[in-house]
């Protein structure tokens, strides 16, 4: 009956409480409540928004943080035909699923002025999720690919939203200081066009990497900062469904010069020994905090930009404004126990490349397409 009232859009907020109440625990009603009340503003986001979507560009985005991200879009209204994917080699076997899947792909290199000739052409907006790799060592041609892509993307493109990363002016981080450039290179745009940085913090989604999940599953979480310090986690499905919900309501409104807004993005504030019984309430298994001081001396030593990194996170003073987030985008920012619930953290089977399977993209009326 739940399903019926979800599929027909018949519920309401008291209907669904009333009918969970009577079957389960009070405790695990409020949380069902409030998962499906959360779904509810999602899907109102979605039709608000699918009707006068156009089609955007998506750069950067076929890796596995990358797939989150789109599936933010599918989450807020956008189909797969109305997302055209930038990628280097159209061939690889996550492509050829995507391209299946009714996603138009696009073959470029930013590193590759010549190839970018008209890339943008018939997309409304644009969301820049990278424009470097996720690699060890410092990318220093993000920058340059971030500059060739601003000076090719079509007129057509009248809203930028752009992947970036917190962080106050002394953060003394070289590569948000990249991600910083970037978004002066975006604000200078020739073209009239409203560009949207959202400044990610600790992404969520690093955690179920292979030098954190492991030892995370054997209780322990080795966040390098004192037990009272809070840091900002923010989900990269997240930044997908913000990215979705600014571009379809700026497609509507063009101004007669580029704007930026600047807008922190995070889903929960914690401390590490929150965090860590998190982990332990959806692994269903003991885990602690530990402030692992030998990491930051190593880094300090040996890997200087790892270092900065570390020092950030144990020194910022910048802001987030959750509340406010929470305000102007309602059912679209989630807390970090709901991103452990929806990315099945529980299971110890599931590893960090499950998440960047486009077979687990989640949308619907997939035959339409």
């Amino acid at each position: 009956q739940l399903e019926n009232m979800i599929a027909n859009r018949n519920y309401s907020a008291k209907s669904m409480a009333r009918m969970i109440a009577a079957f389960i625990r009070p405790s695990i009603a409020i949380l069902w409540v409030t998962s499906i009340w959360r779904m509810a503003l999602v899907d109102c986001h979605a039709i608000n928004s699918s009707s006068s979507n156009g089609t955007i560009l998506v750069v950067g985005a076929t890796g596995t943080t990358g797939l989150r991200a789109i599936q933010g879009l599918l989450d807020v209204g956008y189909k797969p035909p109305q997302l055209q994917i930038m990628t280097r080699n159209a061939s690889k076997p996550n492509m050829k699923q995507l391209e299946k899947l009714g996603f138009d792909l696009v073959q470029a290199d930013l590193q590759r002025p010549s190839s970018l000739r008209d890339i943008g052409k018939g997309c409304t907006g644009c969301y820049i999720h990278a424009t470097g790799g996720d690699t060890k060592e410092l990318d220093t041609s993000e920058v340059s690919s971030a500059r060739n892509l601003c000076n090719a993307l079509h007129d057509d493109v009248r809203s930028i939203v752009y992947n970036s990363a917190a962080g106050a002016k002394d953060h003394g981080v070289k590569r948000i200081q990249q991600k910083h450039d970037i978004e002066g290179i975006l604000s200078e745009r020739k073209y009239p066009c409203h560009v949207t940085s959202l400044r990610a913090n600790i992404f969520c989604e690093e955690l179920w990497k292979l030098y954190t999940r492991p030892e995370i599953l054997q209780g322990r979480y080795p966040l390098p900062v004192n037990r009272w310090r809070k840091v900002y986690l923010t989900s990269v499905r997240d930044m997908g469904r913000l990215a979705g919900a600014i571009l379809a309501n700026e497609n509507k409104d063009q101004g007669s010069t580029t704007s930026i807004r600047i807008l922190n993005v995070a889903g929960d504030r914690m401390t590490g020994p929150q965090i860590a019984r998190a982990f332990g309430k959806a692994q269903e298994s003991r885990c602690r905090h530990v402030n692992n001081r030998e990491l930051t001396k190593m880094a300090k030593e040996s890997f200087p930009d790892l270092y900065e990194q570390i020092h950030f996170i144990q020194t910022s003073c910048e802001k987030t404004n959750i509340v406010s987030l929470k305000k102007e985008f309602p059912g679209l920012i989630t807390p970090f126990i709901e991103f452990l619930q929806e990315t099945q953290w529980g299971d110890h089977e599931r590893t960090f490349e499950d998440l960047s399977n486009p077979g687990t993209l989640d949308f619907q009326d997939v035959a339409d397409f």
